[in-house]
């Protein structure tokens, strides 16, 4: 064969190829024929090249003859050009060859193709009309007329002529009704008559006699009904009409119609003779002929057209060619054959009694329909009266008038439910929803009668070719999507909408459609993009807690993609998905694909749409800013984009008023604008400073902010929040130490707005006022509260001068080129020092206010409240670090204000009543997992608009955790400065509200979700967390009363550090270096908690009974107090080994510790890092171990082997022991979080690593009292094997390396043996124990554990029996070759007695036949041991006995019940 081209080859690769097809010299599969053009006569200008040029040749005509082509005889044949065209008739091969038609022959292509085509035609193409060749040819009659006169079509009058309505046009109608006369036509016949040619046969198929195709009986007819049709062939034809041949083509082209229905009879009467002369068998195999290759649905229409059984004998002799009825009771295909041909007309009366009768007839013009009858016997009455003078209304349409009607009712409720469907509003309605038609909502597609439009029929609604029908659905489906989100859509879905819709395609359907030029097309996508991407309650959660401490920090809404890698390793970057792989994994990276900004950007600045539209398109300029840093980089980098929205939603000029609701938003101040570069500068310090120096911000700032909102024209709620957001944008540009140039220029009017605040009052205002006052009382206080955050950012920058001023001072003229740092901030300590004293009375008002309040204060009451106090806090803060500051003014002012203001609200009932807050607004009550639809492509903050039930408690409207970071912040920040003051907070700690609220929070631990945005909101919660055990840290160092609270402390901690978040690694660090290993939360060590450990162990001792396995004689070391007082001693140690191991990720730590400092000079960017969850996993404590296995296991895949190990690493491994071995005592329950079998599994790494590492002094010494806790009765419930591990991707293959290990290095080493048991107790997989009896059989020879030693409980492994017949196998076997002796393993000894012993003798599945069969199989394998001591105890074992020397005691003699079970087992 000659091999085809490839891909990739050259041209000189297949020149070669042809050369060498040419060189074998084979046929080419395909031949190139060349045609002429259709356009020309080639053979006339062929004719024209061979004659001379004053030559003239008609077309057409002989030229030997030199006659023209009408002298001749017979009329001449007309060929069109395309006839011409065609091939001619030849030789095309037989079967089986290739055909190839060459069409410059002058032959009919489909007649070629007939001739070789073995379809049905291979039958059929013996059919044969009646031949008209010969007959003479009429011309054209003539007319008197040079135009046909024009018709009306009102003098219609429906049939004439007796004949029946047929369902034709108009046009058709009139026609029929019109006489030849009207066109001046003549109706005389001609003189010369027709010649009729002689008539062939009709049917010929392969048999030499005709056949009626009619005739056939169904192709699932038995041979017995076949036998009865051919008897009754006779009876049923009928020799005055045929039923297949009609003969409609003769009628309708015949000019004679009376000498048609001649012919037609004639050949009828042919083959009627030509089927009497055939026997019944010649017919039968005819039809088996047929039915063979004719389609079975051809045979049914055939059959069809056959004539009917009658049920009753014509009565009137009038009609004698009326065809007789069907009975419809044994007719199976429910249908009659079409009118019969009559001579005569039939009356109208009898004609619509027979149509009536009819349920289905075939039109030879119009093909086959419901009748008259059908459809008034279906439809029923019509709903309206049609009334004859009405126009075009001459034939009554039932079928179209039954639209009229009142919709039917819908079906039933399925039980699984229904497909969903929505109104235009996207909601979603009832299958029995009353609503009326003229609502929109029944439509002509599936299930008409239920109102609303599925899903699916939106989607092909959008890609209509209607604009209004396009616009209607991309509308509908962004009300649907909104809906989603806030999940009020009116009903319940099976499954979750949105991420249905985003994988059919919703995305790309609004991007598609984004490109059209339609207006209203665009504000339907821009409306379906918005709902898409944006949960509504998200932007107004942030902005409420933007002035919480640290809330103008961001976290990025993008979701935690997994890398994936293709077949040879390498990862799959984003440039080489495909669009809907990227949109399945992330939406906005995929519409960035799509140039969505670049589209925006045009609609914005060319299209000029709406100011719904500009919102919408703004709102979503927004959420893809939030996304990521690399999203807002694409936003800054996109051309004109953000100059269009600086130039015209931001103007500086003055602005034309509107209402309440804006109309114009070109030329006008619109918030979402001012808010999209608040969220850019968010995102980086570098884009920032481009707004700053590109776009001009602070003059935008400047513009809004120096502007009382009562004087801006515009409605006032709009204008309190502009001026509020301008304030917040200023505020995250001071945050990077920017724009404080602007502070010194505003100065006065600031100072102007303190003193207005100071006037200002948040208790609530009184029931005189309305809601409007209220509403403006609320934005004052929100803008208020921005203010002073932005205030508080001044401080910051104003107290970080002199620190860069030192800085910059020490460094060396080199350092500075190589590593250059920020300059000196434009403003020092000397520009903030005059907000202190305003913002000093603001906050004492404040407080004194809500420290006589009883009233549930709003949540802008709170906010502002906690505003005042972080703005003290960052004072004080900074106010000790400046070359003014005087040690005794600041006391004094600490002194002052702790004994006025702190400590009287601190002990009032408002405070309580903000613990109390607290506790209810834990994230303890939450799970992690929203409320709202999760969409894994699309995070968001899961919050809604309305409903705050559905928004996470710590950021609810009710909340009080702002005020709360702020309080003990401030409080925490004065006891750092003023050590004296710490006893007057010793109450709070001592609070019942406080403590009650800690024990919630340590009695359900939370862990983040990684999955769920949701979860970041936590941080605030943290935040109080942190400051409260900050502030127990500085009381407990100056009252020893409190330490009866440091375990609750402590367990806080504890709890806190296992939930702290990516960007807290300050807190992380700050809590492993000054809380978590300081004595003062471990007050155990110092109260004589070892020794009394010890006493415990010595009472417990003495009071166990003599029978008992003894569990301390296995290993004779140091007690638990003496450990427990060792592992206190080496606190620092511990300390400083964890210290070490999480301060790996320094770059991390110094951002997180610039932004929780607030050091403007080093903070980046306020957005977090990506949210992947808990910082620190729950089994922290066993990570030195883990990371030391990890680096064993490199070491050993470079071919070095660990002999030995350093000290320091030693050292490393038993400060983990210590500390773990510490937690397990005193804090159990911190560690609850951590799965028991999670907790062996990290144990298994000292096993692993080394070969003699579990043997040293210092680490058996902890691993013994570890491995006797994890073996108490508590703990071993707790242990499930069964379940994955945390952190172990398959726990089997882990035990079989402990178990190789074991064999290897153990020397039966008593306490790995431990550890070796544990995972094979009887309660856990089958596959753990068959590991140790059946893969790993040299483990039992060394296993060699004495049983009163055995810290596990040996019923443990002995109950529940075993079922598995398998393993009892291999009990057997092991005990019966000796690979298990009493002598080697007394454990495993006992364990397999005990398992043979009671499968052998059990009465469970006696019905079962193979059991029973295994059971005897065993037992006589048991009667066949030559070792009959092993046989006696198998056999007559009784039960566990440790008092025995092989643990077990055996019955005296058989019992009868097991003696009848040998005796039977005998005698098979």
């Amino acid at each position: 064969m000659i091999r085809r081209p490839k891909p990739g080859e050259s041209e000189e690769d297949l020149l070669r190829l042809q050369e060498e097809f040419l060189a074998r010299e084979v046929a080419s599969s395909a031949n190139v024929v060349k045609k002429g053009d259709k356009r020309k006569n080639v053979a006339g200008t062929a004719q024209q090249n061979r004659v001379e040029k004053d030559v003239v040749q008609l077309p057409g005509a002989d030229p030997s003859s030199g006659l023209p082509m009408g002298a001749t005889s017979d009329p001449p044949k007309k060929k069109s050009k395309f006839r011409s065209s065609r091939p001619a008739a030849g030789d095309y091969g037989v079967r089986g060859q290739r055909i190839e038609i060459d069409l410059d022959r002058d032959e009919d292509p489909e007649v070629a193709m007939e001739r070789h085509d073995t379809h049905i035609t291979s039958v059929l193409s013996k059919i044969m009309e009646h031949d008209t060749s010969n007959a003479a040819v009429h011309l054209p009659r003539g007319t008197t007329q040079g135009f046909p006169t024009a018709l009306h079509r009102g003098h219609t009058t429906g049939a004439q002529n007796g004949k029946p309505h047929k369902k034709r046009s108009l046009f058709a109608q009139q026609f029929e009704s019109s006489t030849s006369n009207q066109f001046g036509v003549s109706t005389e016949p001609q003189s010369e008559q027709p010649i009729r040619a002689p008539v062939s046969s009709s049917i010929q198929p392969h048999s030499t006699h005709p056949m009626r195709v009619s005739d056939l009986p169904m192709a699932s007819s038995s041979v017995e009904e076949n036998m009865e049709m051919g008897e009754s062939i006779a009876a049923e034809s009928s020799p005055q009409e045929p039923h297949v041949i009609s003969g409609a083509g003769l009628l309708q082209g015949s000019l004679d119609p009376e000498r048609a229905r001649k012919d037609i009879q004639q050949i009828h009467q042919e083959n009627l003779g030509r089927l009497s002369a055939m026997s019944e068998e010649e017919i039968l195999q005819e039809q088996q002929k047929l039915r063979q290759m004719l389609d079975p649905n051809l045979l049914k229409f055939l059959q069809s057209k056959g004539p009917s059984k009658p049920t009753q004998k014509p009565t009137s002799s009038s009609t004698p060619t009326s065809k007789p009825q069907a009975d419809s009771e044994n007719d199976s295909m429910d249908t009659e054959s079409s009118a019969p041909m009559a001579t005569e007309p039939i009356p109208e009366e009898k004609m619509t009694q027979e149509t009536s009768k009819q349920r289905v007839h075939f039109d030879d013009n119009a093909g086959g329909g419901v009748d008259d009858g059908k459809e008034e016997q279906e439809l029923g009455e019509p709903p309206i009266e049609v009334k004859k003078e009405w126009v075009n209304m001459n034939k009554v349409e039932s079928d179209k008038i039954s639209w009229l009607k009142d919709m039917p009712k819908p079906s039933a409720k399925a039980k699984e439910g229904y497909q969903a469907r929505f109104d235009f509003n996207g909601m979603l309605v009832a299958r029995d929803a009353d609503i009326p038609v003229r609502e929109g909502l029944h439509h002509h597609g599936e299930e008409q009668e239920v109102p609303g439009y599925s899903l699916e029929e939106l989607f092909t609604l959008s890609r209509s070719s209607v604009v209004q029908q396009r616009v209607l659905a991309l509308q509908t489906l962004a009300r649907v999507l909104y809906n989603c989100r806030i999940s009020d859509i009116g009903g319940e879905l099976m499954e979750p909408l949105v991420p249905k819709l985003l994988e059919a395609g919703v995305l790309f359907l609004f991007r598609w459609s984004l490109d059209d030029v339609n207006e209203g097309v665009i504000t339907a996508c821009i409306e379906g993009l918005a709902a898409l991407l944006i949960q509504p309650g998200d932007e107004s959660t942030s902005d409420r807690v933007f002035s919480w401490y640290r809330g103008s920090e961001t976290t990025p809404m993008r979701p935690v993609v997994e890398d994936e890698e293709d077949e040879s390793g390498q990862k799959i970057e984003d440039k080489e998905k495909s669009d809907p792989q990227l949109a399945s994994q992330d939406v906005i990276k995929a519409l960035l694909r799509m140039s969505v900004l670049e589209r925006l950007r045009y609609i914005l600045e060319v299209v000029r749409p709406p100011a719904p539209v500009v919102l919408n398109a703004l709102a979503i300029l927004i959420r893809i800013a939030r996304h990521s840093q690399e999203a807002t980089h694409e936003i800054m980098k996109c051309p004109r984009l953000m100059q269009t929205v600086f130039a015209e939603f931001l103007p500086l000029a003055s602005w034309k008023s509107q209402g309440d609701v804006v109309s114009e938003a070109y030329n006008y101040p619109l918030i979402p604008a001012l808010k999209l570069a608040r969220v850019i500068c968010q995102n980086g310090r570098h884009f920032a400073a481009t707004l700053l120096t590109k776009y001009n911000l602070m003059s935008v700032v400047v513009r809004y902010a120096s502007m009382e909102p009562v004087d801006m024209p515009m409605n006032i709620g709009e204008a309190f929040q502009l001026s509020t957001e301008a304030f917040r944008v200023w505020q995250v540009c001071v945050s990077y130490g920017l724009a404080c140039d602007t502070y010194r220029d505003l100065y006065p009017l600031l100072m102007q707005q303190l003193q207005v605040f100071q006037r200002l009052s948040i208790l609530p205002l009184d029931s005189t006022h309305d809601a409007s006052s209220k509403a403006a009382n609320r934005l004052q206080m929100t803008r208020a509260c921005t203010v002073l955050s932005m205030l508080e950012g001044v401080i910051h920058v104003a107290g970080s001068a002199v620190i860069l001023q030192q800085k910059q001072t020490m460094r060396s003229d080199e350092q500075s080129q190589q590593h250059p740092r920020a300059p000196p901030p434009p403003i020092d300590w000397s520009h903030v020092t005059g907000l202190m004293p305003p913002l000093e009375l603001c906050a004492k008002r404040w407080l004194a206010e809500m420290t006589n309040c009883s009233d549930v204060l709003e949540a802008e009451a709170l906010a502002l409240a906690g505003s005042s106090l972080n703005f003290l806090a960052s004072v004080y803060e900074n106010w000790t670090r400046q070359p003014s500051y005087s040690p005794v003014d600041c006391l004094q002012h600490i002194e002052e204000l702790v004994t006025r203001l702190l400590v009287p609200f601190m002990t009032s009932t408002s405070f309580y009543s903000v613990v109390c807050n607290l506790k209810s607004h834990s994230s303890v009550s939450h799970d992690g997992n929203s409320s709202l639809p999760i969409i894994s492509a699309l995070p968001d903050f899961s919050c809604h608009p309305e409903n705050q039930s559905l928004v996470y408690p710590c950021v609810k409207r009710t909340s009080s955790y702002g005020f709360a970071a702020g309080l003990l912040r401030l409080v925490t920040t004065l006891l750092k400065i003023h050590k004296g003051m710490a006893a007057k907070f010793c109450p709070i700690i001592e609070s019942t509200y406080v403590t009650e609220y800690l024990k919630a929070v340590c009695k359900h631990p939370h862990q983040s979700s990684a999955s769920q945005l949701v979860g970041s909101w936590a941080r605030y919660e943290h935040h109080v967390l942190y400051y409260l055990v900050k502030l127990y840290y500085h009381v407990a160092q100056q009252s020893e009363s409190c330490h009866q609270y440091s375990i609750l402390y402590h367990s806080t901690a504890l709890v806190l550090l296992t939930s702290l978040q990516s960007g807290q690694e300050h807190y992380v660090h700050d809590l492993l270096s000054t809380v978590l290993f300081h004595t003062d939360f471990l007050a155990e060590g110092r109260i004589g908690d070892p020794i009394a450990s010890d006493l415990a162990d010595m009472l417990t001792m003495n009071g166990k009974e003599e029978t008992a396995p003894s569990t301390n004689s296995s290993h004779q070391g140091p007690t638990r107090g003496e450990l427990l007082q060792d592992a206190y001693d080496h606190l620092g140690s511990i300390r400083h080994l964890y210290m070490v191991y999480f301060g790996a990720a320094a770059q991390a730590l110094t951002r997180s510790r610039a932004r929780s400092l607030h050091q403007p000079h080093d903070i980046d960017t306020l957005s977090l890092p990506e949210f992947t969850g808990p910082l620190v996993p729950m089994d922290w404590i066993f990570l030195p171990l883990l990371h030391l296995y990890v680096e064993a296991q490199k070491a050993e895949m470079l071919g070095k082997t660990v002999k030995s190990f350093p000290p320091h690493i030693l050292a490393s491994i038993t400060d983990t022991l210590r500390w773990v071995f510490m937690l397990e005592t005193w804090r159990p329950k911190c560690l609850q979080m951590v799965p028991q079998a999670a907790k062996v599994a990290r144990l298994y790494c000292i096993f692993l690593t080394g070969n003699d590492l579990f043997m040293e002094d210092a680490v058996s010494g902890f691993l013994w009292p570890i491995l006797r806790i994890y073996t108490q009765p508590e703990y071993l419930k707790a242990l499930d094997f069964n379940v994955p591990v945390p952190g172990v991707a398959s726990f089997h293959d882990l035990y079989m390396s402990i178990l190789t290990q074991y064999e290897a290095v153990s020397f039966g080493n008593r306490l790995f043996a431990h550890f070796i048991l544990l995972p094979i107790q009887q309660q856990f997989n089958p596959s753990l124990r068959k590991a140790v009896w059946f893969d790993r059989v040299g483990v039992l020879r060394s296993l060699g554990l004495p049983l009163r030693e055995c810290a596990i409980p040996l019923t443990n492994f002995l109950e529940p029996k075993e079922t598995n017949p398998e393993l009892v196998e291999i009990y057997l076997g092991c005990v019966a070759s000796g690979s298990v002796r009493p002598s080697w393993s007394p454990v495993m000894y006992l364990v397999a007695v005990s398992h043979l012993s009671k499968f052998l003798f059990s009465r469970d599945n006696l019905d079962q036949v193979e059991a029973v069969r295994l059971k005897l199989k065993m037992i006589r394998q048991v009667l066949a041991l030559k070792d009959k001591v092993l046989q006696q105890q198998i056999l007559q074992y009784q039960g566990l006995d440790l008092t025995q020397p092989l643990g077990f005691n055996l019955y005296p003699q058989l019992p009868l019940e097991r003696l009848e079970i040998l005796q039977a087992a005998e005698q098979r």
